[in-house]
C-alpha cells in the first residue's frame, strides 16, 4: 500500500509507518481535539465518512500534511506533490486534480469528497 491509500485509509497506520515523530504528535492531538476513537477511525477503511469527530480528525490531519489550509482550501500544488514523491505518474496526478481538487461549502465536506475522490482513482480496482 503506498503512502497517499494508508494517510487517507487509516490516518493511525500512517503515523506509525512515517516514523515522523512530530507528525506523530501533530495527529495525536488531531485525536484529542476532535474526540475521534479508534472504533470511529474504523469507519475509514469501510469509506464511512458520515460521522462528524470522523469528519474534524480528517481535517485536522489534512491541514497537519498541508493538503488543506486553514480556511479549508484545497492545497493543489502540495498534493500534486506528494503524488510525485509517491511514484505516481503525470497522468494520474492530472486526473486527481482534475477530478478531485475541488473546495467544497466546508472544510470537512471538502476534506471528505477529495478522499472519496482520489480513493476511486488510486486505488487498484480488484477483478
Amino acid at each position: 500500500m503506498n503512502f497517499l491509500a494508508v494517510i487517507f485509509v487509516s490516518f493511525c497506520v500512517y503515523t506509525q509507518c512515517t516514523g515522523d515523530v512530530a507528525l506523530e504528535r501533530a495527529v495525536s492531538k488531531c485525536e484529542q481535539q476532535s474526540g475521534v476513537t479508534p472504533e470511529i477511525l474504523a469507519d475509514m477503511n469501510v469509506q464511512k465518512y458520515d460521522n462528524p469527530k470522523l469528519r474534524a480528525y480528517m481535517f485536522c490531519v489534512h491541514k497537519k500534511v498541508k493538503f488543506q489550509n486553514e480556511a479549508g482550501e484545497l492545497q493543489g500544488d502540495n498534493i500534486k506533490a506528494k503524488l510525485k514523491e509517491d511514484g505516481y505518474d503525470d497522468a494520474v496526478i492530472q486526473q486527481v486534480a482534475e477530478r478531485c481538487l475541488h473546495n467544497q461549502e466546508t472544510p470537512e465536506e471538502t476534506t471528505v469528497e477529495f478522499t472519496k475522490c482520489h480513493h476511486k482513482i488510486l486505488t487498484p480496482k480488484k477483478h
